[in-house]
């Protein structure tokens, strides 16, 4: 799987691209709203690409590695992913810190929304943060999603506990109306 955006492209993990995520889930400032808020060793940041290789394998779609087209950098993830032990499939993204504040997020996030709609077919997408996540919930408006709930992750059967966060969704019918009206 290979999709692009004008600055970026989302694409299958590899193998090789373990260093540039281990940079990134080491970094404190980053991780500081994901899960327990912790950093990750190598060995969770090589399960974490490997889950997702399984999921794009069974599912067709994933949390993809977010690669720049210039220098050609892993610069972290987008994509969707079944959210927890739940049905939702929800929408998701890190970035690395000196990455913040482009606008890479919403680009990519705009891109699987995309995918997630018109070709995989779904009906909704979800988006979950930190309640105290403001940058995350403001990509999560940007693309078109309303706030519907507080929430906690133990509710979707979130392994990293019971975290107080925000649930943001949309219908294939809201997204589809927002496209028309662009």
């Amino acid at each position: 799987m290979r999709l692009e955006t004008t600055r970026l492209i989302l694409r299958d993990w590899r193998a090789d691209d373990l260093p540039a995520l281990c940079r990134l889930t080491a970094d404190p400032d980053v991780m500081r709203y994901i899960g327990a808020g912790a950093t990750w060793s190598e060995e969770q940041t090589r399960a974490f690409i490997e889950r997702q290789m399984a999921h794009a394998q069974q599912h067709g779609f994933c949390l993809w590695a977010l690669q720049e087209k210039s220098g050609g950098a892993v610069i972290g993830h987008a994509g969707l992913q079944y959210l927890g032990t739940s049905t939702h499939v929800e929408i998701g993204w890190w970035l690395r810190r000196d990455c913040w504040g482009r606008g890479l997020a919403t680009e990519a996030a705009r891109r699987a929304l995309r995918e997630g709609f018109e070709r995989a077919g779904l009906e909704r997408i979800v988006a979950i943060a930190n309640r105290d996540n403001g940058a995350s919930q403001a990509v999560m408006r940007k693309i078109g999603l309303r706030f519907e709930r507080m929430a906690n992750t133990s509710e979707f059967g979130v392994p990293s506990g019971n975290i107080a966060c925000v649930l943001y969704a949309i219908e294939k019918l809201e997204y589809e109306q927002q496209r028309e009206s662009t």
